[in-house]
């Protein structure tokens, strides 16, 4: 054995080892019956039921009415789930049979659409987007505002990708001529693939025609069958694979396929309102950008916060980029650690503003006519 062998097997026992490291932290959780439940990422089984966990979450929110939808299988033949999510109150049991004002009442409420992981990449690092007391933590911030919307959530969007085996994916696992994978957000039908033409074994594949994907045709199905009624659609997702790679957390919005910006006034007013709300914040490492996915990305097409904005006219439509930050495993133990300061200080807030900004715009625009 030369020099140049003994240097290729010490590389590779470093990356065998930091790998070990990894798994064997995660699977000393699991040993310990740690309460910090992997929602999506499970390793004592291959890939846990999506659809069976959502069904035990729901005694955690009793004031909330919520219907679990299995609306389309991947071609791992994983659930892609819906959660429809409404206010239970009591007067509600009777809309359906009293005067038709209540009927009409219920009818006019809008929709806010959620979609969790297209992207995937850090996912093991945010826990409110795969752990079940933080994502429920997450739900809390959602559902505060039933009583103003009805409220759709995708909570994985990307169930076969958030398996594959490879750090660095942020695809699906569809089979493709030289590489399995299409990146979903950017699958959509809006300035599709325009920038150039990329390879499938790039993380950047758009797939080979737009909506190629079951993942991004049931959530092109769901625009045009609620299209009417939903106001806002929010694109939820991490901003690296680590928490190496630090930009901060930021709230983006519509262009990303040009730099020129057209009545984006409501959403330079919702900055504002962002802003001044994290002026108010404890949280110690603070970096919030509202941007442009322009900006953010540089020129990006076929994206789904796009395609809600430009071929269905939603009103607001939003990504949020959460930081990863380093992986804790133990939830009782977060409550000064930062993961659970970006969820608390900094999302819950985020989602507060952005929600009632939501209600104040759509209202004023409606008493203005």
């Amino acid at each position: 054995m030369n020099d140049n062998d003994i240097n290729e097997v010490t590389k590779n026992k470093t990356i065998n080892m930091a790998i070990y490291n990894f798994l064997f932290k995660v699977m000393r959780n699991v040993n310990n019956k740690c309460p910090c439940v992997a929602l999506f990422m499970d390793l004592t089984k291959a890939f846990d039921n999506i659809h069976r966990q959502l069904l035990r979450m729901i005694p955690e929110f009793p004031n909330a009415n919520i219907s679990v939808e299995v609306i389309g299988k991947t071609v791992e033949y994983n659930d892609i789930v819906l959660l429809k999510v409404t206010e239970r109150k009591e007067t509600m049991r009777y809309r359906a049979v009293d005067e038709t004002k209540y009927a009409d009442d219920e009818l006019q409420k809008k929709i806010i659409f959620i979609v969790h992981g297209l992207s995937i990449m850090g996912l093991p690092y945010i826990p409110c987007l795969n752990e079940s007391p933080s994502f429920i933590q997450l739900l809390s911030y959602y559902f505060a505002h039933l009583d103003k919307f009805d409220i759709f959530l995708i909570p994985m969007a990307n169930p076969d990708g958030i398996k594959y085996p490879s750090w660095f994916w942020n695809k699906n696992a569809s089979p493709q001529k030289a590489c399995p994978g299409v990146a979903l957000d950017r699958n959509f039908d809006v300035a599709w693939n325009s920038s150039r033409l990329l390879s499938s074994c790039s993380q950047l594949y758009p797939g080979f025609v737009p909506f190629s994907e079951v993942e991004t045709q049931v959530i092109r199905d769901i625009f045009h069958y609620y299209n009417h009624k939903i106001i806002a659609y929010i694109h939820v997702h991490g901003g690296g694979h680590s928490e190496t790679t630090f930009k901060g957390d930021a709230v983006l919005y519509p262009k990303g396929y040009t730099d020129v910006q057209e009545d984006d006034d409501l959403y330079i007013d919702l900055k504002g309102e962002i802003d001044e709300a994290m002026r108010n914040a404890s949280f110690r490492v603070m970096s919030v950008t509202v941007d442009t996915l322009h900006s953010w990305y540089g020129t990006i097409s076929g994206s789904s916060v796009d395609y809600a904005s430009t071929v269905y006219s939603v009103p607001f439509a939003l990504e949020f980029v959460m930081q990863p930050y380093e992986y804790h495993f133990n939830f009782d133990k977060l409550k000064h650690e930062t993961t659970y300061d970006s969820l608390n200080a900094i999302w819950g807030r985020i989602i507060d503003v952005v929600f009632k900004f939501f209600w104040k715009s759509s209202h004023h625009t409606e008493n203005s006519r």
